[in-house]
């Protein structure tokens, strides 16, 4: 192993000994961003890696409606930055293209109308995906065009905490509001010493 390569074996072993468990609808959603940006093989070219690090894993395998250990969705990120030397716009990508394929977003929001209702929600949405941490609008000002929200109790890593969050939650406030211009910012990490992740979220 090259010293890179040594890097993403200890990063994964870090990750791997987190507890916490995801749908395995995330699988699928990773799945569907993989082979449009990369194509066909690169899938292959990931569970070969996912193998090699100790942590194997076959999308096909994965059952949309079990659960599965969080911290291989968030390894999935990590490898596919590594072999395909994606930045963190393409991680960002990943995360706002995740909710136009899941079945369990679709279902989530077309119940409500406005982005307020959505994030109003929160936690039911975190709570159908996740079994641990939560999600928690802090704050909504319409006037403003702002609303602030809160993810408590996920570390994992900061690639997901970060970019793939950020492009997760500014699809979520596309699918209210629809053409307006959306912005959403990351203001607190947990990886930065603060007590939970937050974003805020404006729009024009």
């Amino acid at each position: 192993m090259n010293s890179k390569e040594e890097s993403l074996k200890e990063i994964a072993d870090k990750l791997m000994s987190q507890e916490g468990n995801v749908k395995g609808e995330v699988f699928r959603t990773h799945a569907n961003f993989i082979k449009h940006k990369e194509g066909e093989d690169a899938l292959k070219k990931v569970e070969e890696k996912m193998k090699e690090l100790g942590y194997p894993l076959e999308f096909k395998k994965v059952k949309t409606g079990d659960w599965h250990k969080e911290s291989l969705s968030a390894l999935v990120i990590v490898v596919c930055k590594n072999i395909f030397n994606w930045e963190r716009k393409d991680v960002f990508e990943m995360g706002n293209m995740a909710p136009k394929h899941s079945f369990i977003i679709r279902m989530f929001v077309k119940h409500f109308i406005s982005l307020k209702d959505v994030f109003e929600k929160a936690g039911q949405y975190w709570d159908r995906h996740y079994d641990f941490g939560s999600m928690e609008k802090g704050y909504f000002n319409e006037k403003e065009k702002r609303l602030v929200l809160k993810i408590k109790g996920y570390i994992a890593h900061e690639l997901v905490t970060g970019p793939y969050f950020r492009g997760y939650i500014t699809r979520i406030a596309q699918f209210s509001l629809k053409s307006q211009k959306i912005e959403t910012e990351q203001t607190k990490s947990v990886h930065h010493g603060d007590p939970y992740n937050e974003y805020v979220i404006r729009w024009t």
